[in-house]
């Protein structure tokens, strides 16, 4: 595993749902009270209390990123859709290695951020997919375990004994198998784990050492928070999670469009949540990229990541030349497909949640 801290998916979703919902939330019912002494919480329901205010019905995109906010380093980066007609939420991740062109010179697409900033990350991404977007959110990982902690913990079913130990990173994962409800440094070793310390029948069959399954992980954690921890029960920790994540979010979201979306936040369902893997090849070579398959993945962006404003202002030229020379694949040296995840033994047919004891 890299030495440098890892940045969590999860991370940022559960940051962008609680910094969204949490905010609004507390911002519009705190208000709500102070300019209407007639109302009471008895004489109106809470799904009436969050109707929406003035709502744009425009869907938007919103560039997610997981990092080092003090070392300015970002290894995770999502792109979300929302809808707000279907309430719909789409959710591409970018693997921290797609080969870009950066400056005239092909690198890995997590070299945007520590080099240019949010601005520079944006506009990478943009060129690449030939796709707007609207808003960006950059989430420090320290939030993690706190938040967790803070809501109690997640349910979750872990497939397998994991045990990894890496003592240059301080890294211990210990969990064993079974229906649990894991706490933040425990939900930490979830959805790190990638490969065991020695491996055995049971791990094979849910892991092979990539970031296919661990992804996979990520994700059915994501869903999990989601599906257990949005509802109105946990509006007085709302407090000291946003505290936590104010603490560690950089966002050109404004505190009005914020308060807009609460209106929606009675109408999101999980199963409106969809996670779309970039269309891709990952190579290994000098250096390993992962090579995106830009006509399926703008032909995606058409399609499930509509949104009309940019944050930035994008080079038509890079975006052209990209779908035109198809050439991401040309690198001087030796490419080959890689090994470990071209032959995955932990395939689609075996779902990281173990069974069906996941509820």
């Amino acid at each position: 595993m890299n030495s440098r801290k890892f940045y969590f998916n999860l991370t940022i979703v559960v940051s962008i749902v609680l910094f969204i919902s949490g905010i609004g939330i507390l911002f519009y019912v705190n208000n709500y009270y102070k300019s209407s002494s007639a109302v009471t919480a008895s004489d109106k329901s809470v799904s009436n209390i969050l109707q929406p205010l003035v709502q744009s019905k425009e869907p938007f995109n919103v560039l997610l990123m997981g990092g080092d906010k003090v070392n300015k380093n970002s290894d995770t980066m999502m792109l979300l859709n929302f809808d707000p007609a279907t309430c719909k939420i789409n959710i591409m991740s970018i693997p921290r290695d797609t080969k870009v062109k950066i400056e005239g010179q092909f690198r890995k697409i997590n070299f945007a951020f520590p080099h240019g900033g949010t601005e520079l990350a944006v506009q990478t991404v943009s060129e690449l997919l030939d796709v707007n977007i609207k808003y960006y959110i950059f989430v420090d990982t320290t939030a993690f375990r706190d938040i967790v902690d803070l809501l109690g913990g997640v349910n979750i079913y872990v497939p397998a004994n994991l045990n990894y130990d890496d003592p240059t990173q301080n890294l211990h994962i210990h969990l064993k198998k079974g229906q649990q409800t894991l706490n933040g440094s425990e939900a930490e070793q979830y959805v790190r784990f990638r490969k065991p310390n020695k491996w055995t029948k049971d791990v094979k069959e849910y892991y092979d050492g990539s970031d296919l399954k661990r992804t996979e992980a990520q994700q059915n954690f994501i869903k999990e928070i989601m599906r257990q921890k949005l509802n109105i029960q946990y509006l007085p920790k709302l407090t000291s999670v946003i505290n936590t994540v104010f603490a560690n979010v950089e966002t050109n979201l404004t505190l009005n469009e914020v308060v807009k979306m609460t209106g929606y936040i009675g109408k999101f369902k999980t199963e409106n949540l969809n996670f779309i893997e970039m269309p891709g090849t990952p190579y290994d070579g000098s250096p390993w990229y992962y090579l995106c398959d830009i006509p399926a993945s703008r032909k995606i962006m058409a399609e499930s990541f509509i949104c009309t404003d940019s944050f930035v202002e994008i080079d038509r030229n890079l975006t052209k030349a990209y779908a035109d020379s198809r050439t991401l694949a040309d690198n001087p040296g030796k490419t080959t497909p890689s090994k470990s995840t071209t032959k995955n033994p932990s395939n689609s047919d075996t779902s990281i949640t173990g069974s069906d004891k996941n509820p």
